[in-house]
């Protein structure tokens, strides 16, 4: 498994579904003004949820969580470097905290282990600074 990879899939499909999200927009302000206007946001709006699906974890979203509860090596690699990479996009924040979880109970290699110790810490750590900028 090649982490470097995964991670600059992450990295493109994060900017895809960026771009879709920004034509999902672009096309619902526009959708009351004709019904060729209308037709073109549901286009995109099914288009969009369909390819979210398949770009928001490697292998797709649909079962991902069941692959790294499993232990799929796949999933399990793409899910330490989706933790490391914490991309950000509609929904990441919500897949990161249950990929986050599912990965304290998933077989990890010792190498996983560690990166999800730094990971851990690293949000801690992040945790505190929005504590201290809150009081």
């Amino acid at each position: 498994m090649n982490s470097d990879r995964i991670k600059q899939t992450i990295l493109d499909n994060a900017a895809e579904i960026v771009r879709l999200s920004q034509q999902l927009h672009e096309t619902r302000k526009q959708r009351e003004l004709s019904p060729e206007k209308w037709s073109e946001w549901q286009q995109v709006y099914t288009g969009s949820y369909e390819r979210y699906l398949s770009l928001a974890f490697p292998g797709g979203l649909d079962g991902a969580y069941e692959r790294i509860v499993s232990g799929y090596p796949e999933a399990m690699e793409a899910a330490i470097c989706f933790l490391e990479l914490r991309p950000y996009y509609f929904r990441s924040g919500y897949m990161f905290e249950d990929i986050l979880r599912k990965c304290k109970h998933a077989p990890l290699s010792p190498e996983q282990v560690a990166r999800l110790e730094v990971v851990k810490e690293k949000l801690a750590e992040w945790k505190r600074q929005k504590r201290l900028q809150t009081n």
